[in-house]
């Protein structure tokens, strides 16, 4: 656990100093999702790209910071603010938060959105983490 918690620190610090974009990418059933995100400093850069896997693409750019880790959470946290339209079902009280997580030994980047659960015998909207895994 101590050398996760290492590894975790290591990976946040040098996301926080470099200088080369890193982009993430979930593929759903009807939607794909690219992020590219450039970490430099405290200071968070990028876009957000959805589409029908290449048709009817928007296309968002972003800013934001590097906020303190939420007691009992782990990874890095970002606050984000798209300069339009939110591209995706953000849910109200997600207040912008992002996280980095480490994943199989690589960063993972995770965004709440309301998806359809289909867990019980009647569909209901949830907020969940949904995982963007880093794009070779």
């Amino acid at each position: 656990m101590k050398l996760a918690f290492v590894f975790a620190i290591l990976l946040a610090t040098g996301l926080c100093v470099s200088a080369s974009p890193t982009t993430f990418k979930n593929s759903g059933l009807k939607t794909e999702t690219v992020i590219t995100l450039d970490v430099e400093g405290k200071h968070v850069t990028g876009t957000l790209e959805t589409s029908e896997y290449g048709e009817n693409a928007v296309r968002e750019k972003f800013k934001g910071e590097v906020v303190p880790t939420p007691k009992e959470n782990s990874g890095v946290y970002m606050e984000i603010h798209f300069s339009g339209k939110v591209p995706y079902s953000a849910p109200p009280q997600a207040k912008g938060l992002r996280s980095l997580r480490i994943v199989n030994h690589r960063a993972h980047l995770f965004i709440p959105m309301w998806e359809r659960s289909y867990t019980k015998k009647t569909p209901k909207w949830i907020v969940s983490d949904v995982e963007f895994t880093p794009k070779d």
